[in-house]
């Protein structure tokens, strides 16, 4: 008999009387189970673990900064832009302004002088016309042509009773007077030019006498408020806005 036989024949020997429980199979499946827990188990604590490690970057990264935090402001190692010394300007180059000369940031800057008030007939303001240069008008008048400038103040004659005011242009565009008549008792009758039978029309609503005069020049006439009464006169092409001139006036 070889060695194999004698084997088989002794373990055949050992575990002839041996017999297996009747719970051996629930035995098995029950150390399976718990096997196949501890198993995942273990992979599910591994899993959450590799997780939270991958989002405490991401976290770091989303976290908010409190403001002015020089960390996050400016690059380590090395001064801010607001540090670095001033640098020369190239040859060639204009240097930039010192910080006396230029307003800095959030600062309001000054500013510039009002132009004096005042103007022909005292307390005008600089008002712009037809397309000219700006001209400097009473504070009772709001349109005159471009093309026009003061042939000098408005002059002021007569007395308490009956005072006038004459204010005169003269330019390209031809010329303009304005007459303003005070007085106690003044009618549309006083202020009709003398020879020739005047025209009617209205200023803004009011009666208003119209007339030509010497040098193909044209006149209105009109009782602004009661006592007070306006005469316009203009040559040249300012002629061609008179009416417009006449509804500026609000003495």
């Amino acid at each position: 008999m070889d060695l194999e036989s004698e084997l088989r024949k002794a373990m055949a020997e050992q575990v002839a009387g041996t017999t297996a429980p009747p719970s051996l199979v629930a035995d098995v499946r029950r150390r399976h189970r718990r096997r196949t827990n501890r198993v995942r188990a273990t992979v599910g604590v591994a899993a959450a673990s590799v997780a939270a490690l991958a989002l405490v970057p991401t976290y770091q990264s989303f976290r908010a900064t409190p403001a002015g935090d020089s960390s996050t402001s400016r690059p380590t190692g090395g001064p801010s832009i607001l540090e670095q010394p001033g640098r020369r300007p190239a040859p060639g180059l204009p240097a930039s302004p010192s910080p006396e000369g230029r307003p800095e940031a959030g600062t309001t800057p000054k500013p510039s002088a009002p132009a004096p008030s005042g103007g022909p007939g005292g307390g005008g303001d600089a008002r712009p016309g037809a397309p000219g240069a700006t001209v400097r008008l009473p504070h009772w008048m709001a349109y005159l042509p471009g093309g026009l400038t003061a042939t000098g103040p408005c002059a002021v004659t007569g007395d308490a009773k009956r005072r006038t005011t004459t204010c005169k242009w003269r330019g390209t565009a031809g010329w303009v007077q304005v007459a303003l008549v005070k007085g106690s008792g003044l009618g549309l009758t006083d202020l009709a030019p003398v020879g020739g039978v005047p025209g009617r029309t209205t200023v803004r609503g009011t009666p208003a006498l119209t007339a030509d005069r010497p040098g193909s020049a044209r006149q209105i006439s009109w009782i602004a408020k009661p006592g007070t009464g306006v005469t316009v006169t203009a040559g040249g092409t300012a002629k061609d806005q008179l009416m417009r001139i006449a509804e500026g006036v609000h003495p």
